[in-house]
């Protein structure tokens, strides 16, 4: 192998970010019914590995807080920070908590 250049996969892959909670953040996704706590990490782990998707949303002019709906029913506003994805506010949603219906 002399003269070829070898990278290892592990160095090389993006890694993801680290998450971490507010006391308020924490304490909605601990009260997750299973099934969605099961859709919530999966929805974070997407995250910590893209924490721009598309979908998200910038939620202060510098860009640098944002907002996703994560799943159906989860919309988490996170900002990132020295390899870290945190989490600010986590709110769950509920068609039943609605002013006006669409119908």
């Amino acid at each position: 192998m002399h003269g070829e250049s070898v990278r290892d996969p592990v160095l090389t892959a993006p890694r993801a970010l680290e998450p971490l909670y507010t006391e308020q953040a924490a304490t909605v996704r601990d009260g997750l019914d299973d099934l969605r706590r099961a859709a919530f990490d999966r929805g974070l782990a997407a995250l910590a590995q893209d924490p721009f998707p598309s979908v998200s949303r910038a939620s202060d002019p510098a860009g640098t807080t944002r907002r996703v709906r994560l799943t159906r029913d989860v919309l988490v506003e996170y900002t990132i920070s020295l390899r870290r994805l945190i989490v600010i506010e986590v709110t769950v949603l509920d068609d039943s908590d609605i002013l006006v219906p669409d119908t």
